[in-house]
């Protein structure tokens, strides 16, 4: 379909240069179509030039910067999950993601726990007793949860989240998620500034 709009739509400039050509008397040239650019570049790979699990094989690495050279520079602070066998399971079965936000007060461990609380909500996995050995009871949960530079997290509120299932310690704690802006200072909920704290979580389920 976009290639026949497009085909119509140079015949019809033709015809348009042509008649102009023809009424003015002037010299007619070859009708050049511009070039359409590729609607869909290649997507860039934050992991590009990094072997293997080399920042989640070293811990000290993880949150490293790196610049992937898409455009005059480009930079993502890469943090890798830990191999299946730092996680504390044997099995990994799904990960489940969410992201939660304090609008004010700039509360992180609030906007963690909501971000749990997204990830695990909108699921039902009623055969978890037929898929893990020992049901809900041997489930093991690997969280792992980004928050804006210097936020402290109170983890016991986090663990407080799910009701069942081993959580595999410790919880990783690393720099993510984001420090917007809310628009407005409002001291009566708390507020220091106008910053929107933004969280996003990773729940492993395994066994």
């Amino acid at each position: 379909m976009l290639a026949q709009r497009y085909s119509s739509v140079v015949a019809t400039t033709r015809a348009a240069v042509s008649a102009s050509g023809a009424r003015s008397g002037a010299r007619q040239t070859a009708f050049k179509p511009a070039c359409v650019p590729a609607r869909n570049p290649k997507p860039a790979d934050l992991f590009s030039g990094l072997s293997g699990n080399s920042l989640s094989a070293d811990p000290a690495r993880r949150g490293q910067r790196v610049t992937t050279g898409v455009g005059p520079r480009f930079d993502a602070v890469v943090s890798r999950p830990p191999p299946t066998e730092g996680m504390g399971m044997n099995h990994v079965l799904f990960v489940e993601i969410g992201m939660g936000a304090d609008q004010h007060g700039q509360d992180a461990t609030k906007a963690a726990v909501r971000a749990c609380r997204n990830a695990i909500e909108f699921n039902s996995i009623p055969s978890i007793r037929q898929i893990v050995p020992g049901g809900y009871d041997n489930m093991k949960l690997h969280i792992q949860i980004g928050v804006p530079k210097g936020a402290v997290l109170d983890l016991e509120k986090i663990r407080r989240v799910f009701p069942y299932g081993q959580i595999c310690e410790p919880i990783e704690v690393v720099e993510g998620g984001l420090m917007a802006r809310s628009g407005i200072k409002i001291p009566e909920m708390g507020d220091k500034s106008d910053e929107f704290v933004i969280a996003v979580a990773a729940i492993t389920i395994g066994y």
